[in-house]
């Protein structure tokens, strides 16, 4: 009957609290039979003052009680003036003669993979993990109120046969979610978004995750946590939301040393604006505009709207436009349809035309470095983001993944191409694939690693013996203070590169943060007259900062390539300006 008393004190007793702090102990154990050093060893000659002595005597009973020892407690604690004196009771290890999940519902037992438990140590632990999972598996089915009881419980020397009882309770659905306060947002968004419509089982997982999803939404917040009513067999989910300022309107200056053949300061610039629900159905709007050089100038355009008609389908369109000073002019547009596995993350299927035409004079140099191009590809992404926050993260991951393949023609009206014995039937079959990686993890208090990797693959294949090459005009570009800082903007052009990305970040502010961080890239570009394969690298510091008119950025970047010194002179200084309205 003692070790029966005591199993049943492990389960609803608390332990009472030495009150000597400051002074320094050495911790003596006593027992009265032999245990696993493992178990005891650890505890053996611990110091420290009272409070830190109590917790070390708390870990070693539960350590005893993991390990089948359910009746083991603490006797006595004695304080000298150098010594706290413990008598610690092991009692039986006591295993499963029969742990009974035969009562249990066919479905529970294929979710959680149960079988009987037999001549395995009692674990506590163990057994209250298995009671929370049974619970979640309920209370996300639609039974909020289900209970979980050990039935025949009996003991027989060392060894407990027990059955797991489950009593469910009521079945009830979310019948209706009521939003409260005057958020500009479709209810169908908000259902898609949270994955709960009318009708379905109760599901308390979802329900406990609503506040992180409503908070990692850029346009809305909650006035305060999500309620929820119950009546007979149904539930009513109130949501308390409101607008935050989303819409992004940012700016880049870049200065530029003096150009070599004008002698002038260079000033280069950046111009962004994204709207993000303006008609009410969480649909994004953006457009940039970049001048890179005097005359080299690049426009974007997109939009995404999701969830169409109800559905977790979204569909997104852009345009490119990008023009090389009077080299030549690339058009790029693309058409995806978006399968959302959860309200952010999505799988994309896409096709995108790309075309690439010579402006200016023409030259026999300049036509052999660029071509009048067309491409169509279709492709598949992935992305993923479990970023703890979007705008200034302290941990967590961004993934975008794409590949595709089509065909590429290229127009060789003045038979130039033919005359290398380049590119037969002027058409190839072309490849395209991308990786965007970006990893945060907390160091230290407000430090924060980021590690980041950009990559874009571009091959082309045809059925000939001739040689194929790439025209710089249908290259990737990169560069700059969005992918390589320390170099100007665009400057490189690459069929492969893989941009690295390293800082330290301090995180002062919500939307604030000093960073030092070093980058490099490999790349690797194969044109008629320019074949080059290098890995420039630079490093810098910079600071974002947050005030009442937006967010301000600037860095400062030095560059190395080849076998060039680093210059100060060419040291390359950002400035940018976020504000959200």
């Amino acid at each position: 009957m003692r070790y029966l008393f005591y199993i049943l004190v492990i389960f609803i007793s608390t332990f009472f609290h030495v009150q000597l702090k400051g002074q320094e102990f050495k911790l003596l154990i006593k027992h009265e039979k032999n245990v696993s050093n493992n178990i005891i060893n650890p505890y053996k000659n611990i110091t420290g003052d009272s409070t830190k002595i109590q917790q070390k005597l708390e870990l070693l009973l539960n350590d005893l009680h993991e390990n089948g020892y359910l009746a083991a407690s603490i006797d006595s604690v004695r304080f000298d003036s150098i010594n706290v004196f413990t008598d610690i009771f092991i009692g039986e290890q006591y295993s499963w003669s029969s742990l009974d999940f035969s009562n249990l519902e066919p479905a529970l037992l294929n979710e959680l993979n149960l079988k009987k438990k037999k001549d395995n140590i009692v674990n506590l632990t163990e057994l209250y993990n298995l009671k929370i999972e049974i619970l979640s598996f309920y209370e996300n089915s639609g039974y909020p109120f289900v209970e979980v009881k050990l039935g025949k419980f009996e003991i027989d020397s060392s060894l407990i046969n027990a059955t797991i009882e489950v009593e469910k309770g009521d079945f009830y659905t979310i019948d209706s979610i009521i939003i409260k306060g005057d958020p500009r947002i479709s209810t169908n968004y908000i259902k898609r978004v949270l994955q709960i419509d009318n009708n379905i089982a109760f599901n308390q997982g979802k329900i406990n995750g609503i506040s992180k999803k409503i908070n990692d939404l850029k346009f809305l917040k909650e006035i305060k946590s999500a309620e929820i009513e119950f009546r007979e067999k149904g539930v009513d989910l109130y949501l308390y939301l409101e607008d935050k300022k989303a819409n992004m309107f940012n700016g880049i200056i870049g200065f530029l040393p003096k150009n070599e053949e004008t002698g002038e300061l260079l000033i280069t610039g950046e111009l962004n604006l994204n709207l993000l629900n303006s008609f009410r159905g969480g649909e994004e709007i953006f457009l940039n505009w970049e001048k890179m050089e005097s005359s080299t100038q690049k426009l974007d355009l997109g939009f995404m709207y999701p969830y169409l008609f109800g559905t977790n389908l979204g569909l997104d369109t852009d345009f490119e436009l990008y023009k090389k000073d009077s080299s030549f002019l690339s058009l790029n547009a693309g058409l995806g349809l978006r399968l959302f596995l959860t309200y952010d993350d999505y799988i994309k299927a896409y096709y995108r035309y790309k075309s690439s035409s010579r402006i200016g004079e023409d030259n026999f140099s300049t036509s052999m470095n660029y071509a009048d191009i067309k491409s169509n590809i279709f492709g598949v992404q992935y992305y993923l983001n479990d970023l703890d926050y979007r705008f200034n993260p302290r941990k967590g991951i961004e993934l975008n993944l794409f590949a595709g393949a089509g065909f590429k023609s290229i127009d060789d009206s003045q038979n130039q191409i033919d005359s290398l014995n380049l590119n037969a039937d002027k058409s190839t079959v072309e490849l395209e694939a991308g990786l965007n990686l970006n990893i945060y993890y907390p160091i230290y208090k407000n430090f924060v690693f980021h590690f980041g990797n950009k990559t874009r693959y571009l091959d082309q294949f045809a059925d000939s013996n001739k040689d194929i090459v790439f025209f710089e005009n249908e290259l990737y570009r990169f560069g700059g203070a969005k992918s390589l800082r320390g170099f100007d903007e665009s400057v490189f052009f690459a069929s492969f590169y893989s941009i690295q990305n390293i800082e330290i970040k301090y995180l002062f502010e919500q939307n604030s943060a000093f960073y030092i961080f070093w980058n490099g890239a490999y790349y690797y570009k194969n044109v008629l007259q320019d074949v080059t394969e290098n890995f420039p690298w630079g490093f810098g510091i910079g600071l974002d900062f947050e005030t009442k008119a937006g967010i301000f950025s600037l860095s400062y970047a030095l560059g190395k390539q080849f076998e060039n010194p680093f210059e100060i002179q060419s040291a390359k200084i950002h400035f940018g300006y976020v504000n959200r309205f």
